[in-house]
C-alpha cells in the first residue's frame, strides 16, 4: 500500500507526517535537520522510522497539524508546495547555518554535536 509524506508547520515546531493511501496520518515525527534532509532529498528512512508525537482524535487527519508546506509520494514525486514556506523553511533550517537542504550533513560540524 503506497505512502506519502508531508512536511507541516505546527505552531512553534514543523513535523514530518506519514500518510496511509487513505490519508489517515500513520506516523507523526518532530521536524529535525536529520529527518527533513531526508525528507527533502532521499527519503532513504522517511517511511521507516516511528513517530514522536501522538495521533489522536482529529490528528488522525493531516490538517489539524497545521500549514502543508511539501508533500510527496513515497517514489519521491511532489504531490503539493507551498514555494513561499518551502523556501523559508529551508532558510530557517539549512541556509542560516550555511549549507543548503541537499547539502550533505552527516559530517557537517553545524549538525553533528
Amino acid at each position: 500500500m503506497p505512502l506519502s509524506a508531508e512536511w507541516r508547520i505546527f505552531g512553534e515546531f514543523d513535523v514530518l507526517l506519514i500518510l496511509r493511501a487513505s490519508g489517515e496520518v500513520k506516523e507523526a515525527l518532530t521536524v529535525d535537520v536529520s529527518n527533513l534532509h531526508d525528507f527533502l532529498t532521499q527519503m532513504d528512512s522517511t517511511f521507516s522510522v516511528a513517530g514522536d508525537l501522538p495521533i489522536e482524535g482529529t490528528k488522525r487527519n493531516p490538517e489539524p497539524w497545521g500549514a502543508l508546506v511539501l508533500s510527496r509520494e513515497q517514489s519521491g514525486e511532489i504531490i503539493d508546495m507551498d514555494p513561499e514556506k518551502f523556501w523559508e523553511g529551508v532558510h530557517i533550517w539549512f541556509r542560516s547555518h550555511g549549507v543548503d537542504y541537499d547539502t550533505p550533513i552527516r559530517n557537517h560540524p553545524k549538525f553533528n554535536h
